[in-house]
């Protein structure tokens, strides 16, 4: 059984990555689905659970059409950019939905502190805060600058 569950995960994530590089090519760069979850939800049509070849063509076929808005079969610069444009709205009111905790349909300080990116935002501040005072200096954040360079720096291999 945990085999069969492996092949078929296994399979499933080959299939996600293959119809990865459609669906960022046709988003562009930071349009596409960064949870895999998301993607898969997104190509199984038929919520069977498994995504077909043709569901797979099927969900580009959509994105394609609905980017299309004069329907010619054709996508216009101004198409794709407004399409893109509709997308990231759309992400960010489901963002702005999962921030408004109380559900009054406005952001206060301390719902974005309690967010993810309040969390990631007081990490940060951490490490940056080298001696730990609760001040950033301006060394202490050039130091964190020439820290990250080093580290991009070895992700490329260009040191």
């Amino acid at each position: 059984m945990r085999k069969n569950k492996f092949i078929l995960m296994s399979g499933a994530a080959a299939l996600i990555l293959a119809t990865a590089g459609v669906a960022i090519a046709e988003r562009g760069p930071g349009g596409g689905h960064r949870n895999p979850d998301q993607m898969f939800e997104r190509l199984d049509l038929n919520k069977d659970g498994e995504i077909t070849r043709e569901e797979a063509e099927g969900a580009r076929e959509a994105r394609f059409n609905e980017a299309d808005s004069n329907g010619d079969g054709l996508l216009s610069p101004e198409e794709m950019t407004a399409a893109r444009e509709a997308k990231a709205a759309e992400r960010q009111q489901r963002r702005f939905e999962k921030l408004d905790s109380n559900k009054d349909g406005l952001l206060s300080q301390e719902e974005m502190s309690a967010s993810r990116r309040g969390e990631r935002h007081a990490r940060m501040f951490d490490r940056v805060d080298a001696n730990d005072d609760g001040k950033i200096t301006r060394e202490e954040a050039e130091a964190m600058q020439q820290r990250m360079r080093e580290h991009r720096g070895e992700h490329r291999g260009d040191n």
